[in-house]
């Protein structure tokens, strides 16, 4: 019998964020992008799904994203959002209870054509746990 797992998804939220890709000898660049937060749920209810939890976990992301990436692809720049968000709890989301366990994070970088080589299509980088 296959296992069930129950997730929350929240988002996308927008940001904009700047990287140098040194693996891929790329300059300092910026990107528009989406990140949609996925987490398992672990009880009977999960992530606090609200306007003021949702307002806490879009002001994490940007205190991140608001940085520049250093020497970092567009996936590692999805790990370290990942790992930014993964253990941590607002303290806007305490009083709602719930057992939740981050799970993935997408981002989808939005390309427009530029002098680096970038297309105008949507590319997703997903980080997840197994």
């Amino acid at each position: 019998m296959d296992t069930l797992r129950r997730t929350i998804s929240v988002g996308p939220f927008d940001i904009f964020f700047t990287n140098v890709n040194k693996a891929m000898g790329l300059r300092a660049h910026s990107h528009y992008g989406r990140v949609l937060v996925v987490y398992d749920t672990l009880g009977r209810h999960g992530y606090p799904s609200f306007a003021d939890t949702n307002e806490a976990l879009r002001a994490r992301i940007h205190e991140l994203t608001r940085q520049v990436f250093k020497d970092a692809t567009n996936e590692d720049a999805a790990e370290r959002i990942f790992v930014h968000l993964d253990g941590w709890v607002a303290p806007q989301w305490e009083p709602w209870g719930g057992g939740y366990r981050l799970r993935a994070i997408h981002l989808d970088v939005v390309g427009v054509r530029d002098d680096i080589g970038h297309d105008s299509s949507t590319t997703t980088y997903v980080v997840s746990r197994g």
